[in-house]
C-alpha cells in the first residue's frame, strides 16, 4: 500500500495520540497535492551547479485555534519529505534569522535577493510554526520578502491562530503591509482548521500534571506529555542564563522547559529567577519534589516563592513528586508557611486551571 500523509495519520490515530478528525483529514488532503507536487518536481541544476528558475508549488497557510493539531499536521507532512532541502522552524526564529542575514549583507545591492537566492538554493519547502507578526521592523520588510521567495519558487507551509488578513491587525503603519497578505493568498492556500478539540487538554486531561509516587513511571508519563507538547521543536538540554546566572535544566524549547527540583529550588536562586523564567516559558516541569526535610528552610522558601509566581502568571506546570502535594511540607517545622502552596499546587492539578493556561499557548 502507497505510504501517504493520511497512512501515517492513521497510524497515529491507532496510536491514541490523537482521534480522527474529518477537518484535519482535509488539511491532510491539501498537504498531500503540495508532497505529490515537491516530489514531481526535482531540483535540476545547470552545469555551474545554480539552480534554474524553478516552478511555483502552491503552498499552504493553516490557522485556527490552539491545541488542534496544526504543528502536528505540518510535522507529518515535513518528516515525510524524503529530501534534505526542507527547513522547519517558528516564524519568529526566521524573522531572527532574516535580520541576522541582512545585517551580514549590508552594503550589498538589493540584499534579499541575494538572501532569496541563497535560501532557494538550500531549500525547496520552508515550514514556519506560529506565522504572526508583531513587530514593524517585520511588517514593513516581509513584502519584498515574499515577494524575492516566491519570485525563487521556495515554497512555504505554514500554521497560524491568525487568518491572513487579521494578521499585524492593527499595527503601525499596515497599509504597507497589505501587500505581504495579498502574496500569502496568491501563493497559499488558505484553510481554517476549526475542530472543537484541543489533543494537548486531551492529553494532559488523560495523563494527568501531578505524577507521585516519583519513580520510573512517572517519569515516563513525563516524557510523554513533553514530547506530545513539543513535538519537533528544537530542544536544548544546555544550561539556561537567568540573571546572570546559569541554571542547570533536563531539557527545554523556545516555550517548554524542564527542571530538577534541586537545580530550580536551591540557593542561589531567588523569587526574581521565577520571574524571569515565567516570562520566558508557558509550560514548566519540575521533576524528584521531595518531602521537605524537617529543617530545610531556605528550601521550603523557594518552592512557596516558585509556586506563587508561576501561579500568578498562569503557568501550566507538570510535577512529578514524593508524595501528594499536601503532604510535601508535613515534617518541616514550617509547614504553617506551606499551607497556601499546597492549595494552589492543589488548584494548579484541577482541569479548570491547566484548561484555561492552555488556551493561551500557541502549541500543537
Amino acid at each position: 500500500m502507497q505510504n501517504t500523509l493520511l497512512n501515517q495519520y492513521e497510524k497515529q490515530c491507532q496510536s491514541g495520540l490523537i482521534q480522527s478528525d474529518l477537518r484535519q483529514i482535509t488539511a491532510i488532503a491539501h498537504l498531500q497535492r503540495i508532497f505529490d507536487d515537491l516530489m514531481c518536481a526535482p531540483v535540476r541544476r545547470s552545469l555551474l551547479h545554480r539552480i534554474r528558475k524553478r516552478r511555483q508549488i502552491r503552498g499552504l497557510y493553516m490557522y485556527g485555534g490552539v491545541g488542534i493539531g496544526k504543528t502536528f499536521l505540518m510535522d507529518l507532512f515535513f518528516h515525510q519529505l524524503p529530501f534534505h532541502q526542507k527547513w522547519r522552524l517558528h516564524f519568529h526564529a526566521f524573522m531572527q534569522f532574516i535580520h541576522h542575514e541582512l545585517k551580514a549583507l549590508q552594503g550589498k545591492k538589493d540584499p534579499l535577493k541575494i538572501l532569496a537566492k541563497e535560501l532557494a538554493k538550500r531549500y525547496r519547502v520552508i515550514c514556519f510554526d506560529e506565522f504572526i507578526v508583531n513587530d514593524i521592523v517585520d511588517a514593513m520588510l516581509l513584502k519584498n520578502l515574499l515577494e524575492a521567495l516566491f519570485s525563487q519558487g521556495v515554497c512555504f507551509v505554514a500554521t497560524s491562530n491568525t487568518a491572513p488578513d487579521d494578521l499585524y491587525k492593527h499595527g503601525l503603519q499596515r497599509s504597507a503591509f497589505i501587500p505581504a497578505i495579498a502574496l500569502l493568498k496568491e501563493h497559499l492556500e488558505i484553510i481554517h482548521l476549526d475542530s472543537s478539540q484541543d489533543y494537548r487538554l486531551l492529553q494532559i486531561r488523560k495523563s494527568g500534571v501531578y505524577f507521585t509516587p516519583d519513580n520510573y513511571d512517572a517519569h515516563n508519563k513525563m516524557e510523554r506529555i513533553f514530547s506530545m507538547l513539543v513535538h519537533d521543536d528544537d530542544i536544548s538540554v544546555d544550561p539556561i542564563t537567568i540573571n546572570d546566572r546559569p541554571i542547570n535544566i533536563i531539557k527545554c524549547t523556545s516555550d517548554i522547559i524542564w527542571f530538577d527540583f534541586n537545580e530550580i529550588c536551591r540557593v542561589p536562586r531567588s523569587q526574581h529567577d521565577y520571574l524571569e523564567i515565567a516570562k520566558q516559558y508557558k509550560i514548566i516541569f519540575v521533576s524528584h519534589i521531595p518531602v521537605l526535610p524537617k529543617d530545610a528552610k531556605n528550601t521550603l522558601t523557594l518552592f512557596i516563592k516558585m509556586i506563587d509566581v508561576f501561579y500568578d502568571a498562569g503557568i501550566v506546570v507538570i510535577f512529578s513528586a514524593e508524595n501528594a502535594a499536601e503532604l510535601l511540607g508535613i515534617n518541616n517545622r514550617h509547614a504553617a508557611d506551606f499551607a497556601r502552596t499546597e492549595s494552589r499546587m492543589m488548584e494548579m492539578q484541577s482541569e479548570k486551571y491547566f484548561s484555561a493556561k492552555l488556551s493561551g499557548v500557541a502549541s500543537f
